[in-house]
């Protein structure tokens, strides 16, 4: 078995990394002849941290003193490389799935799970203000009395989550680029990834998941339907945590909508003067609003984010090589399986701008 020889930069560790053929057959053995045959970045990853080695490491060894200046054909052609290739072509994605998108900020928490399909775990929090009370309300227990609590409840429906994904095929033409031309292509393509995803975020925390309306946000309307101003916000905010003991510390509207509150007048004063100097929007609930052209004008939507939506997560990001049957051309696609589904639903109320409460 032919391998290369790595020092560990961690633990000063010299270790000996199957290449080409061996390596396959070893990350085969592994962790199943798909991800062996498809040189998954997410186990090779997961291989090379075993061996307590990085990926710097295994460049280092290669003789490779500037990744970004080899051609993608010098990695991707040989299939001890490939998986090294694979993981570059994953952190450029990542750069833009990751940090180039918003997504995230409407997360309370990522739960992984290793099935596909899922029960819906909610916390049962009443549906009346007597009943929340009843749930959640601090009071004195007396001896021997029982304690109020409330209910961990699993829904009739099942979460089934969904393979998202963006790739790059590698022609002719592509495989003879820089690596450092190639982190902007997908960088580019990992920003169009994350704007994907946050579009299914949004629409989960105005819709939610489920079909029967289960997990459906609470609504409320404005003091003068389609005539709406900044106290009707305040008013809404205060209404979702009298009622459902929810604070909300964001606001999701569509550009529209933010450019209407930010340029609001006192008579001839814009209240937000600095704002409108500075190129900024004015902030609501003490934040920038989450702009999303999902939102229709006649829709605000006020979240905790800290309980509003969950992240169901079936496989990490991770990118695998494949051949198009049509093109037959290969190239390397980064995937990942997860769904966005509501956890307490009345961690998001609706603001309907166009009805009177």
């Amino acid at each position: 078995m032919t391998a290369l020889k790595i020092k560990s930069r961690t633990n000063g560790k010299t270790i000996h990394l199957p290449t080409g053929a061996d390596l396959k057959r070893v990350l085969s053995e592994k962790y199943g002849t798909e991800p062996a045959s498809n040189a998954s970045s997410y186990h090779y990853r997961h291989y090379l941290k075993e061996q307590g080695v990085s990926r710097k490491d295994v460049i280092s060894a290669l003789g490779i003193e500037n990744i970004n200046k080899i051609q993608v054909r010098e990695l991707l052609n040989n299939d001890g490389t490939k998986p090294l290739f694979n993981s570059v072509v994953e952190d450029g994605l990542r750069m833009g799935w990751e940090r180039e998108s918003n997504w995230q900020q409407l997360v309370a928490e990522t739960i992984e799970t290793d099935q596909f399909s899922y029960l819906w775990y909610y916390l049962d929090a009443g549906s009346t203000p007597e009943e929340k009370e009843e749930m959640f309300g601090l009071r004195d227990v007396g001896q021997g009395a029982p304690i109020p609590v409330g209910s961990i409840k699993v829904g009739e429906n099942s979460i089934k989550m969904a393979k998202r994904g963006r790739g790059i095929e590698w022609t002719d033409e592509s495989r003879r680029a820089p690596i450092s031309l190639v982190q902007l292509w997908l960088r580019e393509l990992g920003r169009q990834l994350g704007r994907q995803y946050e579009s299914v975020a949004v629409n989960r925390l105005m819709n939610g998941y489920f079909n029967d309306s289960s997990d459906q946000a609470p609504t409320v309307g404005v003091s003068t339907a389609n005539d709406w101003g900044l106290s009707d916000i305040f008013y809404a905010a205060a209404y979702q945590e009298e009622t459902f003991g929810q604070r909300p510390n964001l606001a999701i509207m569509n550009l529209e909508t933010a450019y209407r509150i930010t340029s609001m007048r006192d008579g001839d004063a814009y209240l937000y003067r600095n704002e409108l100097q500075n190129n900024e929007f004015a902030d609501v609930l003490n934040n920038k609003p989450f702009i999303s052209e999902l939102v229709p004008d006649n829709r605000i939507i006020l979240v905790n984010t800290n309980a509003a939506l969950v992240r169901y997560q079936g496989k990490p990001f991770g990118v695998e090589s494949d051949r198009n049957v049509k093109t037959q051309v290969e190239g390397s696609y980064g995937t990942e399986i997860s769904e966005f589904v509501p956890f307490i639903k009345e961690a998001r109320l609706i603001i309907t701008l166009d009805e009177a409460r």
